[in-house]
């Protein structure tokens, strides 16, 4: 009776050990699954929670979770892109959040500065890249670029906007440009050949000689009033405006004295360049690629198809201006190498291309695949003009370039409404550019 009561006692022990490091074990995950990082000793954050839910801990050990961040206007494309790497990825798994956009931007500079867990994201432009890492809140990709094989330069000059002291921030994920837009019908009716590849002379003999019987030859917004020579390489900071000027000009022709376009003051208030487009009266418009998605949905009673920007002569044909988003890395990442993977896969890839093009965005990196997967999805003619063009950026890598770009804008839209010349508006504005710089 002794031997079977201390075998007994013997046996409960040992039950109530295994019961306690169970419980522990429980524990250990439940922790992990709240994302408490003070109990990383190299599993990521959410890694035990994954491994809980498959009750096959042991077998992913070597697995590596990375935070990624998006704005969910990207929504359904960007969950495609996590889902097509995650399931081709045994040893990194991507874990997505998104943020609503209105909100994005500056949530993702609070969590930067606050040391948040996040390893990637997506950043909106240039020149919050080029902030950002001059804050040190950004890893440089040159290195991993080199290590991966990586040529920035396929993404063509708009990549110059993403560096900051000589080094990369960012791959670039879609890209828009801007194009020429007809109306298909107007030009059959007229018997007027399509205007493809024309110069800024001929798109404004053009426009003109269009404007008569109630119609207008085209509609250029004036959000941007530099994209011309922009196109060219000529940018606000340059010290020789010269093409700046002449775009200038032309801007004075269409809005003033050809009136072959909508004016500065018809085009302000609640203005729609869109509906004015698809009234039907209106032979071309200048506009960005989004106008694929856009129009469809406004006009719809005539042909519409795109043509590329037109150009200075000396410019090549294809070369526009546009602007782009970037994958990024945060500094403090603690898996540089696995975002790293992942970026490249949707930024850097033909597959990632396709993934954007299936999804009727134009991606920034180059891929012939792509454009098939794009062109069934956007049946439009011109679809390929938005592939080949040579896109430049909107906006100059100077940290004051977005005041000295709306200082222009409101002396020169104060030129063509008559209240100054465009020589005394031009003086005015390098004036104003000299104090900017000199803040």
């Amino acid at each position: 009776m002794k031997k079977f009561i201390l075998a007994f006692m013997t046996l409960a022990l040992v039950v109530s050990f295994t019961a306690c490091g169970s419980k522990s074990a429980g524990s250990s995950s439940g922790d992990a699954a709240k994302g408490d990082s003070s109990s990383n000793t190299g599993t990521p954050e959410g890694t035990a929670k994954d491994n809980a839910a498959k009750g096959d801990a042991a077998a992913s050990e070597d697995v590596v979770t990375v935070n990624f961040y998006e704005h969910t206007d990207n929504e359904k494309v960007m969950t495609a892109l996590v889902n097509a790497y995650n399931a081709q990825s045994s040893k990194i798994k991507v874990n997505l959040t998104l943020i609503a956009n209105d909100d994005y931007d500056d949530k993702i500079k609070v969590m930067l500065s606050g040391g948040a867990d996040l390893d990637g994201f997506w950043l909106r432009g240039g020149s919050t890249a080029r902030q950002l890492a001059e804050q040190g809140a950004l890893l440089a990709l040159d290195d991993l670029n080199a290590a991966n094989s990586v040529d920035v330069s396929k993404y063509g000059s708009m990549i110059d906007a993403f560096a900051y002291d000589g080094k990369n921030y960012g791959l670039l994920t879609t890209k828009s440009c801007w194009l020429l837009w007809y109306n298909k019908d107007l030009f059959d009716a007229a018997g007027v050949d399509y205007p493809i590849n024309l110069t800024w002379d001929q798109y404004t003999d053009l426009a003109k000689s269009l404007t008569t019987d109630g119609k207008m030859g085209s509609v250029c917004p004036d959000w941007m009033m530099n994209q011309g020579s922009v196109a060219a390489g000529e940018y606000l900071t340059d010290e020789n405006l010269t093409l700046t000027k002449q775009y200038a000009q032309y801007l004075e022709k269409w809005y003033v004295t050809d009136k072959s376009h909508p004016s500065i003051e018809d085009m302000s208030g609640s203005f729609d360049i869109n509906a004015s487009f698809a009234e039907g009266n209106t032979y071309m418009m200048i506009n960005g690629d989004w106008e694929f998605l856009l129009l469809p949905d406004v006009a719809k009673d005539f042909t519409w198809c795109a043509a590329p920007l037109p150009r200075f002569e000396q410019t090549p044909e294809g070369s526009t201006v546009g602007s782009s988003s970037s994958f990024s890395i945060a500094a403090k990442s603690k898996h540089p190498a696995e975002v790293y993977d992942f970026i490249k896969f949707c930024c850097y890839s033909d597959e990632g291309a396709k993934i954007y093009a299936q999804y009727s965005c134009v991606p920034a990196y180059p891929s012939d695949s792509a454009l098939e997967v794009y062109k069934k999805n956007v049946t439009a003619e011109g679809t390929d003009y938005v592939f080949s063009s040579k896109v430049a950026s909107e906006q100059g890598i100077d940290s004051n370039y977005n005041e000295i770009n709306d200082a222009f804008k409101e002396e020169l839209k104060n030129a063509l409404i008559g209240n100054n010349t465009l020589d005394k508006a031009f003086d005015t504005f390098k004036q104003r550019r000299d104090e900017i710089a000199k803040k």
